[in-house]
């Protein structure tokens, strides 16, 4: 079992080993709940890693899913604490969007992204200078003072990028309006797309570009992100919206979202293509 890099990613691979465990000794939800004095739901939000097992339900489970292997065990103990641990979100609570650290600690325990954007740059590509006016913009009830913590939160998520070892592999195919979008004023505009040129020059980084020549295309419905993990664990879909955030890991939404990401490869510009269309947006702007 891969060690999750933070407390989502724990109560993740905790919630999917619970679920394989509970399978493979032929036991249903309410059978666990039954034995745990619990209710069905918390069985569940423990699978789906919205709960943790305390040390004595732990204890329980592994005798009920006759795990006797003592390694096995000490591998799950150090996993059920790992989830209790404190993350770096818990500093910025304050100003982050609802259950948005959910999301966040699930970026940090992926290994890629595939993103596709409308209208906004992806979060890890923003420089600050762009960051700060829309982050403003669209959170006008903020004071000053908690859109730089909002900033400084946005920074700071970056760092998965960089990260040793591995870094998160990011792939991003964004709509042409979103590169053309003169956020921050021409000097920013340049910036940024400045940094779009210096960080494609990473092997982890890939942008793409679609231009508004393609009319109708199957990305039209709206942006979406596709989070690959390790190898034993399945993909998720997350959608970002005004009214709430969603997470799909249905088999049926992952197909589907997998299939419109393959469309939306299709009819975008090559990577190459893209940072030269990248080039002219630059040299178009007024100096």
């Amino acid at each position: 079992m891969a060690r999750a890099r933070g407390p989502a990613g724990s109560k993740r691979k905790l919630g999917l080993w619970l679920k394989e465990q509970r399978t493979k000794a032929g036991f249903t939800g309410k059978q666990v709940a039954n034995e745990l004095g619990c209710g069905d739901p918390k069985v569940f939000r423990m699978e789906g890693g919205h709960a943790i097992p305390s040390k004595l339900e732990l204890d329980h489970l592994f005798e009920l899913f006759q795990v006797d292997d003592q390694r096995e065990r000490e591998l799950i103990r150090q996993l059920a604490a790992d989830a209790k641990s404190r993350h770096w979100t818990t500093d910025f609570e304050s100003v982050m969007p609802p259950k948005f650290d959910i999301y966040v600690g699930r970026e940090e325990d992926a290994t890629s992204l595939r993103v596709y954007e409308t209208h906004l740059m992806h979060g890890l590509l923003q420089i600050e200078g762009h960051m700060r006016p829309l982050l403003a913009a669209t959170n006008p009830q903020e004071p000053a003072e908690d859109v730089e913590r909002l900033v400084e939160f946005r920074t700071r998520r970056q760092l998965v990028l960089t990260r040793e070892p591995d870094p998160l592999n990011l792939w991003v195919v964004m709509d042409e309006t979103v590169v053309r979008r003169p956020i921050g004023g021409t000097q920013v505009h340049r910036e940024q797309l400045q940094h779009l040129l210096k960080i494609t020059e990473r092997p982890n980084v890939n942008i793409q570009i679609i231009p508004e020549s393609v009319g109708a295309h199957a990305g039209l419905s709206g942006p979406f992100t596709i989070l690959d993990f390790e190898p034993d664990e399945p993909e998720m879909i997350y959608i970002e919206g005004q009214g709430g955030n969603l997470y799909l890991d249905k088999a049926r939404e992952i197909r589907r979202h997998k299939q419109l990401w393959n469309h939306i490869v299709d009819v975008a510009m090559s990577t190459a293509q893209s940072k030269q269309y990248i080039k002219k947006v630059m040299e178009d702007l007024p100096s």
